[in-house]
């Protein structure tokens, strides 16, 4: 000390160079970047990297979004449009302010690539191996799409004259325009898929002639409606839901009458009760439950509603009946809910003694589909369906099956999911290698979704991913995040919506795409927002979000956690040093 007690201060300064002194040694733990799994993907059925594809729209990078989306799903321009959008509902921004515009926004990633052709070729060596598929719906067509990426021949039978299954046939152009199923079958057959349409496998071809390829997928489709089991419902003023837009889809000229009854609660009947009301007609949906227990996606219920259409709720019909001016009267039995059955729905008991009659000019049943299986020996089947394992194989033959002809939820993408999963497992067959072991390892999450991009990278350079953690809302540093709403999807007008079948969701403007696409949080995915790089005290983080790298120096990293604790999207950990 100074003579005068004034104190002396000492500024530490270094005349060399301070990578000298390896000070990283110093700390017990390091920074890890552990890439992990956000809840909307492992929610996902076809398993979609979301925060992948959002970030590179975020970027005006939309082929690369779209190529990052064909890698797990064929039919984004589809799901874009049709998807009950699951996704959405397990959004972690929904905690925050209101859920990313997942779904929009892939329908905007094809719709802003819709002039390109992306160029596909298969992914893997496989063997060439030749596989049939039996049906040219969604799951049929997804198995084929990613057999052929994995290397494989496909022979595609289908019994009608075109593919698409129930999306060219039983979803109205209002929701999903044909020329956009069209760009996406071609980017699938472009493959080098052979098609043979017009084939029935059953009638047309046996079962048994198809024993020449290596595996057979079976994926005939739903297409039978079921009966509602009453009197009067073989009158011609009855139709069933299936027929009906059947005969929309294929162009037919369909006459419905003034006033119409639709029966039941699903998509079927939404959209049935949307193209009557495009007809000129008026239209009532009779339902045996509420609406909070209807199975339709939300949104096309209330776009019926918006469009004008009445709903009847808590009623069962007993009986029609033809009256004298060639209308008819259905008899309804009013209902109640009861206690929940092993389906975790309400079940519906009648109210004794209180019926509802209505009348009108025709009755359009929508109370779900079958799959005819008469064709198929009695070994695969139980239940009325195909009967298979948790790798969609029968019993551990060279049969494989999916979509609507096995025990799973009927929608598109779930068939999508079908699709993929059963190509890898056919690849897998055809391998000798073993499916548990294989599927433990490419697993999204806890859900049934499989990633083919962890498949390929498996089995072409036999490096495997590890399950990765699932992301919760409260993992995640919120502070650096922006309140913003999310843009609404733009519409017609009801008058121009019911003059025709043109698409009701006209789609994201460039800004509202962008606002959307940033809104999101890439939970478990770094997109560079260089937290990590500002925030580090000691400067030994180096990031290069275009070769997307990112680099720690570790001889002179303390371990401070002061990275970790800025990510925003918890992908940096904080590890023990063995």
């Amino acid at each position: 000390m100074n003579p005068d007690h004034t104190p002396e201060f000492v500024i530490p300064i270094s005349y060399g160079s301070t990578e000298l002194i390896e000070t990283g040694k110093w700390g017990f733990q390091k920074p890890q970047t552990s890439f992990m799994t956000a809840p909307c993907q492992e929610t996902c059925p076809a398993g979609n990297p979301i925060p992948q594809f959002l970030y590179l729209a975020t970027e005006g990078r939309y082929p690369e979004a779209l190529h990052a989306l064909l890698k797990e799903n064929p039919f984004p321009g589809v799901c874009g449009r049709v998807c009950f959008h699951p996704c959405e509902t397990d959004c972690n921004r929904a905690q925050y302010d209101e859920s990313v515009s997942i779904h929009a926004m892939e329908r905007y990633v094809f719709d802003a690539t819709a002039r390109q052709t992306p160029e596909l070729e298969p992914l893997a060596e496989g063997g060439g191996k030749q596989v049939a598929v039996v049906g040219g719906g969604p799951a049929g067509l997804s198995c084929a799409y990613f057999l052929s990426l994995l290397g494989h021949r496909v022979t595609l039978f289908e019994a009608r004259k075109e593919l698409g299954g129930v999306m060219r046939w039983g979803i109205p152009a209002y929701r999903l325009p044909k020329q956009v199923l069209k760009k996406e079958i071609q980017r699938v057959l472009r493959l080098g898929i052979k098609t043979k349409t017009g084939v029935r496998v059953g009638k047309d071809i046996s079962l048994e002639e198809l024993n020449g390829f290596d595996a057979v997928f079976l994926s005939p489709g739903a297409q039978e409606s079921a009966l509602l089991g009453i009197e009067g419902e073989g009158l011609k003023q009855v139709l069933k839901g299936g027929d009906f837009l059947d005969r929309i889809n294929s162009n037919g000229k369909v006459a419905p009458g003034k006033e119409i009854i639709v029966i039941g609660g699903g998509n079927t009947a939404m959209d049935v009760a949307r193209s009557v009301l495009r007809l000129g007609s008026r239209v009532t949906i009779a339902y045996r439950r509420t609406r909070q227990e209807m199975p339709a996606i939300e949104d096309e219920i209330r776009d019926a509603e918006e469009e004008g259409a009445g709903f009847e709720f808590l009623v069962q019909p007993v009986k029609i009946a033809l009256l004298r001016n060639n209308k008819v009267s259905v008899t309804f039995q009013r209902m109640k809910l009861g206690k929940r059955d092993q389906s975790n729905r309400r079940r519906v008991l009648p109210i004794e003694g209180e019926c509802l009659s209505l009348k009108a000019d025709g009755v359009i049943s929508a109370v779900g589909e079958n799959v005819d299986v008469s064709w198929m020996p009695e070994s695969l089947l139980q239940k009325g369906l195909i009967d298979v394992g948790p790798f969609l194989s029968t019993h551990g033959s060279r049969i494989f099956a999916g979509g609507d002809a096995v025990a799973q939820p009927r929608t598109i993408v779930t068939a999508i999911s079908a699709g993929k999963k059963a190509a890898i497992s056919i690849d897998v067959h055809l391998r000798g290698l073993r499916p548990e072991e294989i599927f433990s390892k490419i697993a999204v999450g806890n859900k049934d979704s499989v990633s083919m991009e962890g498949y390929l990278a498996g089995i072409s350079q036999d490096k495997w991913p590890k399950p990765k953690e699932i992301v919760s809302y409260d993992k995640l540093n919120t502070l650096y995040f922006e309140r913003r709403q999310r843009a609404q999807m733009p519409k017609l007008d009801r008058d121009a919506a019911l003059k025709g079948f043109a698409e009701v969701n006209t789609g994201f403007s460039p800004e509202e795409a962008h606002l959307s696409a940033s809104r999101c949080f890439s939970c478990g995915t770094c997109n560079y927002c260089y937290n990590c790089y500002f925030f580090c005290p000691e400067g030994v983080i180096s990031l290069d979000p275009v070769q997307q790298t990112k680099t720690v120096d570790y001889e002179h990293c303390k371990g401070c956690g002061t990275c970790a604790t800025a990510c925003p999207r918890h992908v940096v950990e904080m590890k023990d040093v063995p």
